[in-house]
C-alpha cells in the first residue's frame, strides 16, 4: 500500500496542532485563499504554501513547502530546489510547536505571501 500524501490530520493531533498554528499565522497575513486536496494549499494571486503529511507517517511530523522567486538559505530548510526559472521550493519539516511558530518559518511564509501577491 502506498504511503499517500494527505492534509487530513484528524488522527494525528500533534500534526493538526502544528498545522493550526501555521494556518492561523498565514491567514493573518491578509486575503488568503485556502484549498484542501491531497495538500492544504494557500494562495493570494498564486499559490505559495502547501502543508501535508503522509498517511503512515507518525503523529507530530508536518511537511510544508513555500515557493519563492529566489532561493533563501537556512539550516532549518530540509531542501531548496529550483523547480522552474525564478521558482524555488523551500521544503521544511516541522517536528515541534517551536518550529511551527519560529521566526524563521514565519519569515519564509511571509516571503511566500509576498511572492504570491506579486
Amino acid at each position: 500500500m502506498p504511503n499517500r500524501m494527505t492534509c487530513d490530520f484528524g488522527d494525528k493531533p500533534r500534526t493538526q496542532a502544528y498545522a493550526d498554528l501555521i494556518v492561523e499565522f498565514t491567514m493573518g497575513l491578509g486575503a488568503v485563499r485556502r484549498e484542501e486536496k491531497a495538500q492544504l494549499s494557500f494562495a493570494v494571486g498564486r499559490k505559495f504554501l502547501w502543508l501535508w503529511t503522509y498517511e503512515r507517517t507518525a503523529d507530530g511530523i508536518l511537511d510544508l513547502s513555500v515557493t519563492l522567486d529566489r532561493a533563501m538559505a537556512n539550516d532549518a530548510f530540509r531542501s531548496v530546489t529550483e523547480v522552474a526559472k525564478n521558482r524555488w521550493n523551500h521544503h521544511v519539516i516541522v517536528h515541534t510547536k517551536a518550529e511551527a511558530t519560529s521566526g524563521v518559518l514565519h519569515d519564509l511564509i511571509r516571503a511566500g505571501y509576498d511572492f504570491g501577491s506579486g
